[in-house]
């Protein structure tokens, strides 16, 4: 059999096209044959699903057949990557599935993940372009089920889409994550309903400027009390929405709420604005100009008293359009805050050019500043360089005075946690306004 791989494994072989890969139907009927045939003498396999995010955008402008092309490549180098025994397909649009035969240990499969990785991330080469496909690999081990191919796809599967969650390039099958990957699939088909019932909503932490000794806002946090499975983690929440249609109805109803909401706080006696979350999805909106303004003026809430706070991540993002919405926000006269600050991958160029007014100091370095010298210099060291920018600083998680009086000594602009006040619904806010409950330092 001219052109081929002969393949052996335990006493059986196996006949292979070189250096291409093998037609789905192919691949599934081998490798099932291989699975079933090392189940019986205790072999180890696994498999990878890898995707190419960028490969989308590609068929645009090089058109489909080109990128059915490159991934025929590949497929190709894969192939001349791996081992003899493994299998390489084509198994769905973006999409190349491997198994990797006859493993030593489980944790060959990560190391030979790790190498597919480093031939994938290399610039692909197409005529006089370098095109960077951005590969992420989900790995999943035949000794975590019984050996069943479909199962084992199943699994890489999910590890693929927990990855593509945590912005990984790889992941490795958990069976409690992909507990989590199905509660999510449960969940994104409840919050829909969720959003148009009383299921959803938001609670408000005050925020306390230190040179004024008053609250100067309240962060508005998005809650869910699902009917069956009681509340829902807003991380979980905003984790289910995202990428998908959901998450621009979702901020919707969460600017709308809180607008609204801010509203009725003023007119019951607090002088505060608001602060409200948005995410990278809701910069790549078309439409979010639009409607955040006709939620202002539908509203009566002054620009100047709303604060888009947005995870570091998020602004650091060199989305195209992203810092065009921002600028546009700025210009209606919102306020800009970098929440989470230190915990990602600021870089002072980046820094310079938005458009921002705070920025918030995450909590993990706050809540220790006390007891851990090293976090009260990065603290200190982050109050001066917001203020070098000329932005207002705000430190989270603050929980007792001492940490407190430490922020103040530092100056620190404003400060909100546990020791100012919980995040709490709307009618106990109101409550706790009309009952004067609120104690600020002196």
């Amino acid at each position: 059999m001219p052109g081929n791989i002969i393949c052996k494994l335990s006493d059986r072989t196996y006949y292979l096209p070189s250096m291409t890969a093998l037609s789905y139907r192919k691949f599934l009927q081998t490798a099932s044959q291989i699975l079933f045939d090392s189940d019986r003498v205790g072999r180890r396999h696994a498999v990878l699903v890898i995707n190419f995010e960028r490969l989308s955008e590609l068929d645009g402008v090089l058109g489909y057949a080109m990128v059915d092309e490159i991934m025929r490549r590949i497929a190709g180098q894969l192939g001349d990557a791996l081992n003899t025994a493994d299998l390489v397909s084509i198994v769905g649009r973006y999409q190349i599935c491997c198994l990797l035969s006859d493993l030593l240990t489980d944790s060959h499969a990560l190391l030979a993940a790790h190498k597919v990785l480093r031939v994938l991330t290399a610039p692909f080469l197409l005529d006089e372009r370098r095109l960077i496909l951005s590969p992420r690999i989900g790995v999943a081990l035949s000794s975590q089920n019984n050996g069943e191919l479909s199962q084992l796809m199943s699994n890489a599967s999910s590890a693929l889409r927990q990855a593509k969650l945590e912005r990984e390039s790889i992941k490795l099958f958990v069976e409690e994550e992909e507990n989590l990957l199905l509660l999510g699939i449960d969940l994104w088909s409840d919050l829909g309903r969720a959003i148009e019932s009383s299921e959803l909503y938001m609670s408000y932490q005050p925020q306390f400027n230190i040179a004024s000794g008053e609250i100067k806002s309240t962060e508005a946090l998005l809650r869910w009390n699902h009917p069956q499975r009681g509340p829902i983690r807003p991380d979980r929440l905003i984790q289910v929405a995202e990428g998908t249609d959901l998450m621009p109805k979702l901020t919707l109803w969460v600017f709308n709420t809180a607008l609204r909401q801010c509203a009725e706080y003023r007119r019951a006696g607090l002088s505060a604005g608001v602060s409200i979350n948005f995410s990278a999805d809701d910069l790549r909106d078309p439409e979010l100009v639009e409607l955040v303004m006709q939620g202002l003026e539908l509203w009566g809430v002054s620009p100047g008293d709303v604060v888009i706070e947005l995870t570091e991540t998020a602004v650091m993002e060199d989305h195209p359009g992203s810092l065009d919405v921002l600028y546009a926000l700025k210009d209606m006269g919102l306020k800009l805050a970098m929440d989470d600050f230190g915990t990602g991958y600021s870089s002072m160029a980046r820094l310079l050019e938005l458009p921002l007014d705070e920025i918030k100091v995450d909590m993990v370095f706050v809540k220790n500043m006390i007891t851990q010298p090293a976090h009260e210099r990065i603290v200190d060291s982050m109050i001066s360089l917001g203020h070098t920018l000329n932005l207002q600083v705000v430190a989270e998680g603050v929980e007792d005075l001492a940490t407190y009086e430490r922020l103040r000594m530092l100056g620190c602009d404003t400060i909100q946690g546990y020791f100012i006040g919980r995040g709490i619904p709307l009618p106990e806010l109101i409550e706790n306004i009309k009952n004067q409950a609120y104690n600020f330092p002196v």
